[in-house]
């Protein structure tokens, strides 16, 4: 069943939002300075500027996974917020239901799992990746007794969904070092909720994000411990991006091109500055973080450049992706996509020539 619900801090903002447009107004011109009229000209008109785009302030964006990786998003959906647009941010279960929420229209974005909305567009789906919403983070902790990925058989995997990006790299990872090998996979949503059940002994294995392998290492290294890192041994793998409904984006580029902008601006400030994202993290995923360790996973996203300031996305990783979902790798798609099939990169080109880098 789906379940929605508004990311606390932003649903607070659009209601902000709508009272602060009610309130204001477009200032007067003073009576003494008349506008002068522009000299004549034969000139034909300049074309629009990026910024000059047409598009909507009002749309609905769809999420899943909340946590420290997705703050920088939210922040950025905070910020446009705040400068005069209306977004609604709604939290899904799982990757797939997002997918289908923004093929549909009911989303204008939505973000998750590439290998998800990559799988919808060879249906025939109409969404196009425009920026990463963070680089590849994953890892995969076992208990101390399961040595190797051969251990893993008949032990209680926790994954996210059967859809998840992480489960992905799990099931690629056993297929091509221990192959035969037949982890009991269990479903459980959420990073931070898998953290809970292996301290809470209730499984055996999971891939986890950063900071939650971070939460591992600091209250549990005595009983779990690293035996593969996705993030390592998959540098270029782009595993989780914003997307956009194709007609949405025909229709409002000025709106796609504002969230992208807004996603880099964000990626920006948090470089070099952990307490930086320690604090947007703290004001909008703040139940989805472990305070104990949240200045060491803060630390160690910025350290390793986890929310890249050129967007993340190029031609090159975004094809070696397409080959690892494809059918010579996880099967997620049964052909393999050409890069301008599920991705458009030109709103982040032109987010970066108005940013500079």
């Amino acid at each position: 069943m789906r379940r929605t619900r508004t990311i606390r801090g932003v649903s607070l903002l659009v209601a902000g939002t709508l009272v602060l447009a009610a309130c204001s107004g477009g200032a007067s011109p003073s009576p003494s300075a008349a506008p002068t009229s522009p000299p004549a000209s034969d000139a034909p008109s300049a074309e629009p500027t990026p910024t000059e785009l047409p598009g909507t302030k009002e749309f609905t964006i769809g999420f899943t996974s909340a946590g420290l990786s997705s703050s920088a998003f939210l922040a950025a959906i905070d910020a446009l917020n705040n400068s005069g647009y209306t977004i609604t941010v709604q939290v899904l279960d799982s990757s797939e239901l997002v997918t289908e929420g923004v093929s549909s229209g009911g989303f204008a974005f939505g973000s998750g799992a590439n290998n998800s909305s990559m799988t919808a567009v060879e249906k025939g789906a109409n969404l196009k990746v425009v920026v990463a919403r963070v680089n590849n983070e994953w890892t995969l902790y076992a208990r101390t007794d399961i040595t190797d990925c051969a251990g893993l058989g008949g032990q209680r995997l926790a994954i996210h969904s059967q859809g998840a990006v992480s489960t992905a790299m799990v099931r690629n990872y056993v297929d091509t070092v221990c192959a035969g090998t037949e982890p009991n996979y269990v479903v459980i949503e959420g990073s931070n909720n898998r953290v809970a059940a292996m301290l809470a002994d209730q499984i055996d294995a999971s891939p986890l994000e950063l900071s939650d392998s971070i939460t591992i290492e600091s209250e549990a290294a005595d009983r779990y411990h690293l035996i593969s890192s996705f993030a390592a041994d998959l540098p270029d793998l782009q595993t989780t991006s914003v997307y956009v409904n194709g007609d949405f984006a025909a229709e409002n580029p000025g709106s796609v091109l504002a969230v992208v902008r807004a996603v880099l601006e964000q990626h920006r400030l948090i470089e070099g500055d952990p307490d930086y994202l320690k604090s947007i993290a703290e004001e909008f995923v703040g139940d989805a973080i472990n305070p104990d360790t949240i200045d060491e996973a803060a630390a160690k996203y910025v350290e390793l450049g986890m929310f890249p300031t050129d967007g993340g996305l190029n031609e090159e990783n975004l094809s070696y992706t397409a080959d690892f979902f494809g059918p010579d790798g996880t099967g997620s798609t049964e052909t393999l996509l050409e890069v301008d099939q599920f991705a458009d990169l030109s709103f982040l080109q032109m987010a970066l020539d108005e940013l500079g880098g």
